[in-house]
């Protein structure tokens, strides 16, 4: 089920989720790093079973967020939208943290779980208003 701030999202679609936006997000980190981005990547960056990111694969393919092409994992136009946004937030959120004196480690783990939490255009007003002016 749903909550509040699933419902009052502009980026997610109705089958997207905070678990999607996280796999698209490893998925995107992973292929600028490599070049390529395998199952077996996605379950060491997420802490997860290869059997488990099968199924989110397919679930994630099915909702048009991915192609697995020869064991190389892709992001859709769509997917790699979604993972751009997830990580600009992610970023922002980090960077705020780290700066008002989170240490790195725990404004990691705290942003990705802010990233999840507004709407595009919260985001973006936020973004926005807390942007140092040039």
């Amino acid at each position: 089920m749903r909550d509040e701030a699933d419902a009052g999202r502009g980026l997610r679609n109705r089958a997207t989720t905070k678990s999607s936006e996280d796999y698209v997000e490893a998925i995107l980190a992973i292929r600028r790093e490599c070049g390529h981005c395998r199952n077996i990547d996605i379950a060491e960056r997420l802490s997860f079973s290869k059997a488990s990111v099968s199924k989110a694969l397919a679930s994630l393919a099915a909702e048009g967020l991915v192609e697995v092409v020869e064991r190389d994992v892709r992001l859709t136009e769509e997917g790699r939208r979604i993972a751009e946004a997830t990580l600009a937030k992610h970023r922002f959120f980090e960077r705020l943290l780290v700066e008002s004196g989170v240490d790195a480690k725990t404004a990691s783990a705290e942003a990705c779980r802010m990233e999840h939490c507004l709407s595009e255009d919260s985001f973006r007003k936020l973004s926005e208003r807390l942007a140092p002016e040039g």
